[in-house]
């Protein structure tokens, strides 16, 4: 068959002969392909749970998780909120999630532009050139101050808006109350997300799927539990009071949370990077 394939005329006519481009460019891949041996390396869950022990890792999955939490809880609270206290539908509690979806959306947009304008302002204030090219060296930039400027005010919008949902709903707030809020709430929760799941691969450069693997598992353990507590929460102390607690859980913590990762974190990510270069 790989005669009769790459075979051609002889030019004097005498019979015909084997043709070695042809042959070569079909042979080489097989021979190629022949010397790749592909092995399958089971990933290691381990690598991902052990960043979750680190002092400045802690941190930013804290700041990542604990909003997707809340929103998840928001988002369970929707169907009886909206059934039991203003008497929707099934067809108007579905409608009732379109504020969240719109908030997500132009959240995640705006602060697209507001981490690259916060990363600018961080440099300029230590008179360093950005490397818009080959990127910049995060060993000596404060990449912590740069992705945590401006979230002081995010969180204290977000600790008033969590508190206020509660609230609106607990007195019966007229029904555009409790919209406006769950869009606010959205947009805050995907703006924290996206800032503090972006500084976690930027703390993790060599290893990016591993520490995006550790923010899933942190930000899902911690809706699980959030979910799991809240009708026990409501049916105990109220919905005014049980998202009042969020909001101090959650965005207090943050703020402390978002001091320490100004204050404390680029120093702690030199001490884990000290003693891994050891081991």
């Amino acid at each position: 068959m790989v005669w009769r394939r790459n075979r051609r005329p002889s030019k004097d006519g005498s019979g015909w002969h084997l043709d070695e481009e042809k042959t070569r460019r079909y042979e080489m891949p097989k021979e190629q392909s022949s010397r790749v041996k592909q092995s399958f390396k089971m990933p290691n869950p381990w690598t991902a749970i052990r960043i979750i022990f680190w002092k400045d890792t802690a941190l930013v999955l804290w700041m990542a998780g604990s909003p997707y939490a809340i929103w998840y809880c928001v988002q369970a609270s929707i169907p009886p909120i909206y059934k039991d206290v203003y008497g929707f539908n099934d067809f108007h509690v579905g409608l009732a999630y379109l504020p969240g979806g719109f908030g997500t959306v132009i959240g995640g947009y705006a602060n697209g532009k507001l981490m690259d304008w916060n990363y600018k302002v961080t440099a300029r204030q230590i008179g360093h050139t950005v490397d818009k090219i080959f990127g910049d060296d995060l060993n000596h930039f404060p990449i912590e101050k740069a992705r945590a400027r401006g979230s002081w005010y995010m969180l204290a919008v977000y600790l008033c808006a969590l508190g206020g949902y509660g609230w609106a709903i607990n007195f019966h707030a007229h029904l555009s109350i409790p919209l406006i809020l769950q869009f606010v709430l959205a947009a805050l929760c995907t703006a924290f997300q996206q800032t503090f799941n972006a500084l976690l691969v930027d703390i993790f450069p060599a290893s990016p799927s591993t520490a995006a693997a550790s923010g899933n598992i942190t930000r899902c353990a911690l809706s699980a539990v959030a979910v799991a507590i809240l009708q026990p929460m409501v049916d105990g102390m109220g919905r005014g009071w049980y998202f009042t607690l969020l909001s101090l859980v959650s965005g207090g913590g943050g703020i402390i949370t978002n001091w320490l990762i100004t204050t404390r974190g680029m120093t702690w990510r030199r001490q884990r990077l000290q003693i891994n270069n050891i081991n």
